[in-house]
């Protein structure tokens, strides 16, 4: 496993007028495998939408849902499946949409 990602949470805060911001914080790191499963684009109210979907495996690390956000390099990804890999607390797979 070559690549390092980044788990990360999507929070909201308070800033200094009151009003909510959001923000994220790092959830933990890991090593992982990046395959490409599917992509496509879509055409919707005028406007033209580029969807990937990618399989990420990597070691087990506990705590991860779908409401974290995995990075790697300049991309995210929001998770769309978790499983560990016959509940063996030994690997992850990660089912992510890439954000484009």
């Amino acid at each position: 496993m070559r690549h390092k990602i980044e788990f990360v949470t999507i929070g909201n805060g308070r800033d200094e007028f009151g009003g909510t911001s959001e923000g994220e914080t790092h959830f933990d790191d890991a090593r992982a495998e990046i395959k490409p499963i599917s992509g496509g684009e879509r055409f919707m109210s005028n406007q033209l939408f580029a969807e990937a979907t990618s399989q990420i495996k990597c070691r087990f690390v506990a705590g991860v849902t779908r409401k974290h956000k995995i990075k790697f390099g300049t991309r995210t990804f929001d998770i769309l499946d978790v499983q560990n890999k016959d509940e063996k607390s030994v690997e992850l797979f990660i089912v992510a949409k890439e954000i484009l």
